[in-house]
């Protein structure tokens, strides 16, 4: 059976710069949530009473059923800083520099919808202000940072940044240009680590679709 696919870019384009209100608002600790999870016992429904709705319900190309949320969407007091900042120069004016995070869960779903695994991500990224806005320096989190770091600086981004384009573990300069990259937001954040994690999404078969609690995504 041919599935309908996603590709990332696209939904990465259907969604940049949407700037999800209530799910800015999350702010769930993500090791409490995985704590409550009990595999191959608790399902989506339950899941769903403690941290809300998902963002998306899909398949991955082996037809595992994925079902993403955001657990943490944070944006950190706004970082002046002034002429050369990380290579840019800003002619002697300020540049308003935001540090933001999302730390997200991923349900993997059986046939009826009982939880069998699941997987913890998250990501960190500057919103600069200067004449225009854009998005960079994007990081995956580690899980301890997910589980046990509260805070994030404007500094520790870009530190974090550069060490994993010295180690050439995380070439992120083509996808920083891109114009669909300055505009992700914490809803387009969820979308690439899923790829990351998962490849290729597809959608859901509409015949399966009214198995699913709260199947309008």
């Amino acid at each position: 059976m041919l599935k309908l696919f996603i590709p990332i870019g696209v939904a990465l384009a259907l969604l940049s710069g949407c700037k999800n209100t209530a799910s800015q608002d999350n702010n769930l600790d993500a090791g409490r949530v995985a704590s409550s999870i009990r595999k191959n016992r608790t399902t989506l429904s339950e899941a769903m009473l403690k941290i809300g709705e998902p963002v998306f319900i899909s398949e991955t190309k082996d037809g595992k059923r994925i079902a993403g949320f955001n657990l943490e969407n944070k944006a950190f007091t706004e970082d002046y800083s002034n002429n050369i900042i990380n290579g840019t120069m800003t002619f002697g004016e300020k540049s308003t520099l935001i540090p933001k995070i999302t730390k997200n869960i991923f349900l993997e779903l059986d046939e009826n919808n009982v939880i069998t695994g699941f997987k913890l991500a998250g990501s960190a990224w500057v919103e600069r202000k200067y004449f225009f806005i854009r998005n960079e320096a994007r990081i995956p989190l580690d899980l301890d940072e997910i589980l046990n770091k509260k805070e994030f600086t404007a500094d520790y981004i870009y530190t974090k940044h550069q060490k994993l384009l010295a180690q050439n573990k995380y070439n992120s300069r083509k996808e920083e240009n891109s114009s669909t990259y300055k505009d992700c937001e914490y809803k387009c954040q969820l979308f690439k680590n899923a790829n990351d994690l998962y490849g290729t999404l597809y959608e859901i078969p509409a015949s399966s679709i009214q198995e699913l609690p709260g199947h309008n995504y």
